[in-house]
């Protein structure tokens, strides 16, 4: 009996040593922090209509607009480039471009910026009307779990800048999509409403226009995950 006892204590010594660490465990190294730089590159199209006041007759022409949108952003500053053209029946086509720049993080946004419409006709396409504008708004993109989607919801209003002081009244935009990114391939779709108020004006003279419709686009997305 003695003799079993002593084996016994002898094969739980040799357990407990086995377990036992033989030196100081170092901690587990912290896993990287997710990237939140984002690059998208895309092109979209606007398919909706134009009312166009001119003269004090409002003519309203179905149409499209056609463009594309790069967009580089950190976690708390951005910066994005647009640029579209559009027709609208007999209307003048209108063309535009702005840069902007975003400031704070993707979930709630200042955005300012600068940029150009021009009106013109199939008759004055070498000397359309211009107008230099100042942007200032808001943005706001939200991530919906882990499913890919997100939303987004911007609106800003045009400031006359440069050498439109005089040539512009008032003029905003809005904007609400959904956009979706794949999986495995870097690549999204979006689709949203978009409408746009401007106000040009010669001496006492103003003429509105609204565009409004419905945006669908996708292209290429690095980051931002």
């Amino acid at each position: 009996m003695r003799s079993f006892l002593i084996a016994l204590a002898v094969a739980a010594a040799a357990t407990a040593g086995a377990q036992a660490p033989a030196g100081p465990v170092a901690p587990a190294a912290p896993k990287a922090a997710g990237s939140r730089g984002e690059l998208r590159i895309s092109g979209f199209m606007i398919n909706g209509d134009r009312s166009f006041d001119f003269a004090n007759t409002v003519s309203t022409e179905t149409g499209s607009i056609k463009g594309v949108d790069v967009l580089l952003r950190a976690k708390a500053i951005g910066i994005g480039f647009r640029s579209l053209s559009g027709t609208y029946g007999t209307q003048p086509h209108v063309t535009s471009a702005d840069l902007r720049v975003y400031l704070l993080p993707p979930v709630f946004s200042l955005v300012v910026g600068a940029g150009r419409r021009a009106l013109w006709s199939d008759l004055n396409a070498t000397t359309p009307s211009q107008f230099d504008i100042g942007i200032a708004g808001v943005s706001s993109t939200v991530a919906i779990g882990g499913s890919g989607l997100r939303t987004n919801v911007a609106g800003a209003v045009y400031l006359p800048g440069g050498k439109s002081k005089d040539k512009i009244k008032s003029g905003m935009e809005g904007e609400a999509s959904i956009l979706y990114r794949f999986p495995v391939v870097p690549l999204f779709v979006q689709v949203g409403y978009r409408t746009e108020l401007f106000t040009a004006k010669s001496g006492t003279r103003e003429t509105p226009e609204e565009v409004r419709g419905i945006r669908i686009g996708g292209g290429l997305q690095l980051g931002g995950r």
